[in-house]
């Protein structure tokens, strides 16, 4: 049987957020969505992930925080959307950035 990856998307904005969804459940993946870092985490203790997209800037916990918490217990790839192409702290906590807003049909994303 076909593993099926799972994906959390982590962003304040509904729209992108239901906009990434789309486009990852169109492409064969499970998703599960979160406002902020504090949702985040919660998903994490409930589901397995194979790979999450945070959005850098969010209320209550930003993205940079979550990372941080996730790195210490959780080994899979992020993806952050920072709309501060200078700023240099999601260049070294992520496996890779994209500018935010996102453009999903620009999403790379591992084959499955």
């Amino acid at each position: 049987m076909k593993e099926i990856y799972h994906v959390l998307v982590v962003e304040d904005d509904e729209q992108i957020r239901d906009g990434i969804e789309i486009y990852l459940k169109s492409q064969g993946y499970e998703v599960s969505k979160a406002a902020d870092g504090i949702e985040g985490l919660a998903v994490l203790k409930e589901k397995e992930v194979h790979l999450a997209i945070i959005d850098v800037m969010m209320p209550r916990m930003d993205g940079i925080h979550m990372v941080m918490r996730l790195r210490k217990e959780y080994d899979f790839p992020v993806i952050m959307l920072s709309a501060k192409s200078e700023d240099i702290i999601p260049f070294i906590m992520a496996d890779a950035i994209l500018p935010h807003p996102i453009k999903p049909i620009i999403l790379p994303l591992p084959p499955h």
